[in-house]
């Protein structure tokens, strides 16, 4: 009998306790969710001032799904100088870029080769970046002995490496696109920046 009553004591006692926890756990989706909202009417205010203070505040939290959801909405904002916010933000945590080229239709043997020779692609490996500045130091995946310096500025990022240098500007797709150089041969590349 006594077996049984202490069964079921901590059977109650779990089911009470895991009911405590499901209601806790409510209880931080739901201030959230409300903290979510909040921050969003926020980032969609009518007053610039008010969005870019949020932008900021959001872009340097210490939670990873505040800057996760400041990453999205400063992208995709029809707000230039908040998808620049963002971009600048964005270079504090990347160390890789890859840029991926596109082979002009009509190529000649020389520039196949050199897009064969750098594979399609060609990866920005980063040194340094100051945000503040939107300066950074960044070498190839072909030449990574030889970093050079590079800017981020407006929606636009200017890099130059031992073989390639080009201009690469934010788009509406929210990936980085442009013309790249090497040793004197053109490639339209893209990278993908979320």
């Amino acid at each position: 009998m006594k077996l049984k009553i202490s069964a079921l004591l901590i059977a109650t006692t779990l089911t009470f306790s895991a009911s405590a926890i499901a209601e806790t756990l409510v209880e931080k989706i739901k201030k959230r969710a409300a903290e979510a909202s909040e921050i969003r009417a926020l980032l969609n205010d009518p007053d610039q001032n008010t969005r870019i203070a949020a932008l900021d505040v959001m872009l340097k939290s210490t939670d990873t799904a505040m800057r996760e959801l400041a990453y999205i909405t400063g992208f995709n904002s029809a707000d230039d100088t908040l998808r620049a916010i963002t971009l600048r933000n964005k270079f504090n945590e990347i160390n890789t870029l890859t840029l991926y080229f596109t082979l002009p239709e009509d190529a000649d043997e020389k520039i196949k080769s050199q897009f064969d020779y750098f594979g399609g692609s060609l990866s920005l490996l980063f040194d340094s970046y100051d945000e503040n500045t939107g300066k950074f130091k960044a070498a190839s995946s072909k030449s990574s002995s030889y970093p050079k310096p590079g800017s981020v500025s407006g929606l636009s990022v200017n890099f130059n490496t031992r073989y390639c240098g080009g201009t690469l500007v934010l788009n509406e797709e929210s990936e980085l696109a442009g013309e790249v150089t090497c040793e004197k041969f053109k490639f339209f590349a893209k990278a993908s920046i979320i």
